[in-house]
């Protein structure tokens, strides 16, 4: 038995571990067909080769901190594995004055033991400005977002694009991504009233191409374009990207209808109701990630950090011994004194 041990706390093996380790994080980072999960394979190998090398490894008996340093590093594979494996990547798109809806996640990895609640987060999206210099360089971000905090007081925190917010373990980060979102009134000719709103492409990235496709209640597809009375961006010179305030109009067009321009305030009769324009307003994209356990791989990391440290400090640097001339001339003098 102790030598299957022996042979699995192999340096070989740590090596062939650590390469297999890399390929599969490659593959699985630029191939969609091959899930990131596939990771935990060669992590649970570098663990067991870690566990083997404690037990039989007699330096660690004898050397504290280079034993340290291998559980701190042990404890690191582990939290990555298990990171892997319920860890959770999404994007989101959400209109200002509008809440935080799970529904609209659009998810991009999800870990084989996701075990998270998206309804934990909850929020209501507030301003949004973005700083441009000329030429349409983009600057920074400021998004406000608004929700309860533990006690149930508001809080309002504002999201750039360096600084998120977390709810339950899931952080929140903005995006380069926003663009400009029509609220719409739908008064169907059964009475059905709701209110919504229409996503357009990424703006100013796309301003010269403001049209999307929707498909409204009464299941009639529509084409919707934005036309502004006055140019709202201002490549020329340093501008703040925010809600438009100058008029606009939107031009409408679906199947087995003519075109229909209407402005702030007006309706459009479509098949099985009307959309009446309510607002003009901006919409911010989101990344949610979900790493439950990287705060404890932090901590992991500077206990392998600190036993290294006291391992290279224990042998290389210099040691405190007894100073013999001083003891042979304190016993001389003992001597002559009596």
């Amino acid at each position: 038995m102790m030598g299957f041990v022996k042979k699995l706390a192999s340096l070989r093996l740590t090596l062939a571990g650590m390469i297999l380790l890399v390929a599969l994080a490659l593959i699985g980072s630029r191939s969609s067909a091959v899930d990131v999960g596939v990771t935990t394979l060669p992590i649970a190998l570098l663990v067991l080769n870690l566990l083997a090398a404690i037990a039989t490894n007699r330096s660690f008996r004898t050397q504290t901190g280079l034993l340290v340093f291998h559980i701190g590093l042990l404890l690191v594979f582990v939290l990555v594995g298990l990171s892997v494996l319920t860890r959770f990547d999404g994007h989101v798109e959400v209109v200002q004055g509008g809440s935080f809806d799970v529904r609209d996640v659009e998810v991009t990895e999800q870990g084989w033991l996701y075990d998270g609640n998206l309804a934990d987060v909850q929020f209501v999206q507030g301003d949004i400005q973005v700083d441009y210099l000329p030429g349409l360089i983009r600057q920074s971000t400021r998004s406000t977002i608004e929700f309860a905090s533990a006690n149930g007081a508001p809080q309002r925190v504002t999201i750039g694009d360096s600084r998120g917010v977390e709810f339950s373990g899931y952080r929140l980060l903005a995006t380069f991504n926003k663009g400009l979102a029509l609220i719409l009134r739908w008064d169907g000719n059964d009475g059905d009233i709701r209110y919504g709103a229409v996503h357009f492409p990424s703006y100013p990235q796309y301003d010269w191409k403001q049209v999307t496709q929707w498909l409204t209640p009464a299941g009639q597809q529509v084409e919707m374009k934005i036309e502004f009375d006055e140019p709202v961006v201002r490549s020329n010179e340093q501008w703040v990207l925010q809600r438009p305030q100058v008029p606009f109009t939107v031009r409408t067009i679906g199947t087995d209808m003519p075109e229909v321009v209407a402005g702030l305030g007006e309706s459009i009769d479509v098949m099985g109701g009307s959309l009446r324009v309510d607002d003009l307003r901006m919409w911010m994209a989101y990344r949610v990630d979900y790493f439950p356990y990287l705060p404890w791989m932090f901590v992991a990391a500077m206990l392998a950090i600190g036993g290294l440290v006291a391992h290279f400090g224990s042998r290389y640097l210099p040691k405190r011994s007894l100073d013999t001339t001083n003891s042979s001339e304190v016993a001389n003098a003992c001597v002559a004194s009596n």
